[in-house]
């Protein structure tokens, strides 16, 4: 039984040989064929359209080369900022620098302020203060008394 498989296999692989030895000999043929071919190169066309396509470049160039030296000569004699817009700046920049000047002065008094402020809080406590204990002498009578405490009392540390 296991010779019957193996005559099968060796056919096979006779008839698979025979075919690649076909093609061998029938790319023998072919290549043989290619090799008497003979093929001359002609590149006279495609140096034509480089010279047709370098002379287009360089007409181009030129047109470009004269434009952008007109855009030079209209850049040089333009003036780039009017002097209305220059004394309008100059103008901004100073009365800035006046506001600033101003807010520092009043921010220096303001210490000033501070103590006038505190002055006058102060009077208007002891104004209210005194229509308060004038209202009510038995709460004064005990502010007094809570003074003397408070002084007779030494200071701890």
């Amino acid at each position: 039984m296991g010779y019957k498989k193996l005559d099968e296999v060796m056919e096979l692989l006779t008839d698979e040989l025979d075919g690649f030895n076909k093609s061998l000999v029938r790319l023998e043929r072919l290549t043989q064929n290619t090799d008497n071919l003979k093929i001359k190169a002609d590149t006279t066309e495609i140096e034509r359209l480089l010279r047709e396509h370098l002379n287009s470049e360089k007409a181009n160039n030129s047109r470009l080369d004269e434009s952008v030296r007109g855009i030079t000569e209209q850049i040089s004699k333009a003036r780039l900022v009017p002097k209305v817009q220059v004394w309008l700046h100059y103008s901004i920049w100073i009365t800035s620098l006046i506001i600033i000047g101003y807010l520092a002065f009043k921010v220096s008094r303001i210490n000033d302020i501070k103590e006038k402020a505190f002055a006058e809080g102060e009077q208007e406590v002891i104004s209210n203060l005194k229509g308060y204990f004038d209202q009510n002498p038995e709460h004064y009578e005990s502010y007094r008394k809570w003074i003397k405490e408070k002084d007779s009392v030494p200071k701890q540390q």
